[in-house]
């Protein structure tokens, strides 16, 4: 019986992940293709190419799988043998690379936008937190022992030389990584330069090396040159970190992004555009270079340092905008260059925060600080909100945080709720009284799907500021861990770290800063999404997709010892993969934007003030002397 559930079990995961899952995945873009207005790029020819690229990849990794791992490809039921053959002796999770290339390529075969420039990133996002989120820490415990080590890798520490694979790996890294980054860059700046043409034109294409190419040796030598181990580690890093925030600004405003590009380069097509790009580079990708080459070289410092600003001068005065693009480049290059010092910053930061609870007594009554936070964020929110979408709005915002409130406090009772846990609230019981909400904003008579989609737009950044709420009191705590640089330590016994799941003093994870990291990103995306004008819908149906992604890899690492595991996974990752699920449905509903009047009015101010007094009062105030259910806080 055991064996005949393990077949019909291994069966249906086929069937969801080979079959289920892609046909989902089409028809997703198919419905969403009228809403993204980026550019298609179609070409048969290389959408062929770069999809029995990664079915290869894909068959070689299952492959390997089966052979030395003695299993199958299945997150579920993993092969019992850890695998260090085939690709996996050059990648990590070759598979997922292949099914990422087989979607780039099946998309750019028919020609899809949305499939292309959605789907496709929306899904490596999905692959990157289940690895992040579940496949890391599970190989990890079940074979503590292995090196999970490969030859395309970002370079372990060390003072030593690095070796010539190391070098190998480091180049095509930074290179993979800055000529995707400036490809997609250039598609999302078409609206700004629509004179670029055919993407597959590679005419010309040596044109750009024999004008740019001393830039492209400066910053492409870098691994070749810079023989030190943890230089060289920091450049690749920070080259990543540089890139993907060159993309993200670009994504969110493009007219700031066109500021790299030379004004001279509109008549080109796409592929002569971008050869040219990659090798006149970004300003931010010359600082980060010269910082390599000045601590691998002291005594030759003056001579990078001249041939630097040489350089730099000829992109500076070369791009649409000189000034914008230092300033721009400038940012970047501070949080490349430095982020494990900004990163410090921060956690010790948060440290702080999660250790400072004051409360006050008033006769039966006891305010405790926390409560400042999330009243903040819900005053701060219903200010934005309201502004976006107008005074019309102004006490259906206000109806709706109330409900959003009692639902989420309603979730948690059901969840959590114990003798120590008298008024917990739970994120998902706030998206449940969603849809409560929605009927008390249908029956003050105004349209539900604005609502929906401008509180879309301010709620990670509600979520942000509340969850320094959740660092003073201890909820949706980390994990034990013993890496030095990420562990924080709690110490206040009114924390629940301390008085319910008995981490006093040791070093866990500062998962609600994960959150919060994550969230500020996402805020500005959904911004930019309202700003040009997405269907209401569609901009929920992001965030849920965006928020259950992050949460799903949260709560990986959460160590709440209340929390409910079922099938390997927390239910609070359970309940983020349907999030995902529900925001792919959002995202293909036709809704029509209806004209709105933004702007500040004295009921938008006043709704926020309530908002926020009323949301100080449910989790920053309670009746410590009492045992009725809701009554106490902690």
């Amino acid at each position: 019986m055991k064996n005949s559930k393990s077949l019909l079990g291994k069966v249906l995961y086929a069937l969801l992940f080979l079959f289920f899952v892609p046909l989902l995945l089409f028809f997703w873009a198919e419905y969403t293709e009228n809403i993204v207005q980026y550019p298609a790029i179609k070409s048969t020819f290389w959408g062929i190419s770069i999809g029995i690229l990664g079915i290869m990849l894909i068959f070689w990794g299952m492959y390997s799988l089966a052979k030395y791992g003695k299993g199958l490809p299945m997150n579920a039921y993993p092969p019992p043998k850890f695998v260090k053959e085939g690709p996996y002796r050059y990648l990590r999770h070759p598979i997922y690379w292949g099914f990422g290339l087989l979607l780039i390529g099946f998309f750019i075969a028919i020609g899809s936008s949305s499939g292309l420039w959605l789907v496709t990133p929306l899904t490596i996002l999905c692959v990157l937190a289940l690895v992040l989120g579940f496949e890391n820490i599970s190989l990890k415990e079940r074979f503590p022992d292995e090196k999970m080590k490969v030859h395309f890798d970002i370079l372990t520490k060390g003072e030593e030389n690095a070796s010539l694979g190391d070098l190998i790996s480091s180049f095509l890294m930074a290179f993979i990584a800055i000529l995707m980054g400036n490809y997609i860059t250039i598609f999302l700046l078409r609206d700004v330069l629509p004179e670029f043409g055919d993407p597959w034109n590679i005419s010309l294409v040596f044109k750009g090396i024999q004008e740019y190419y001393s830039s492209f040796l400066f910053v492409m030598a870098v691994p070749f040159v810079v023989k030190k181990k943890n230089i060289l580690r920091e450049w690749t890093i920070s080259i990543l970190i540089a890139m993907i925030s060159s993309v993200y600004i670009s994504l969110l405003w493009p007219a700031v992004g066109a500021q790299y590009l030379s004004p001279n380069l509109q008549s080109s097509s796409i592929f002569e555009t971008v050869s040219i790009i990659l090798i006149n580079l970004p300003f931010f990708l010359i600082l980060l270079s010269l910082k390599a080459y000045l601590k691998q070289f002291k005594k030759f410092a003056f001579i990078f340092l001249l041939f630097a600003i040489f350089i730099g001068i000829v992109q500076l005065t070369d791009s649409k905008s000189p000034i914008l693009h230092f300033i721009i480049s400038l940012f970047i290059f501070i949080l490349a260059s430095f982020y494990e010092r900004i990163w410090m910053l921060l956690k010790n930061f948060v440290e702080k925060i999660a250790n400072s609870w004051k409360e006050w007594v008033f006769g039966p009554v006891r305010v405790i600080n926390h409560g400042f936070y999330v009243g903040f964020g819900s005053f701060l929110g219903i200010l934005i909100a309201g502004y976006l979408a107008g005074k019309v709005y102004a006490w259906a915002l206000l109806a709706f945080a109330i409900s959003v409130i009692i639902f989420s406090a309603l979730w948690a009772q059901i969840i959590e709720g114990s003798e120590k846990l008298k008024r917990p609230f739970g994120y998902y019981g706030a998206l449940v009284g969603i849809l409560f909400a929605s009927f008390v904003v249908w029956f003050m008579g105004v349209n539900v799907w604005v609502i929906i989609g401008v509180v879309s737009v301010v709620m990670p950044w509600v979520q942000a500021i509340g969850r320094f709420r959740c660092l003073v009191n201890g909820c949706c705590h980390g994990s034990p861990t013993k890496n030095q640089k990420f562990g924080i330590r709690y110490f206040h016994y009114r924390s629940r770290v301390c008085g319910i799941s008995g981490l006093e003093g040791a070093l866990i994870h500062p998962t609600p800063l994960y959150s919060i990291l994550w969230l500020f990103l996402i805020g500005f995306i959904l911004l930019s999404l309202w700003s040009n004008h997405f269907s209401y819908p569609f901009i929920f149906g992001i965030y849920l997709i965006l928020t259950g992604l992050g949460r799903f890899v949260e709560e990986a690492y959460r160590g709440e010892v209340q929390t409910i595991i079922w099938k390997g996974l927390r239910l609070y990752q359970w309940t983020a993969i349907i999030s995902i699920l529900i925001g792919i449905g959002m995202t293909t509903l036709p809704i029509e934007i209806v004209e709105l009047q933004p702007g500040f009015d004295w009921e938008i101010a006043v709704s926020a003030v309530l908002g926020g007094l009323i949301t100080f009062i449910a989790m920053g105030v309670d009746f410590p002397n009492s045992n009725a259910r809701f009554s106490r806080l902690v």
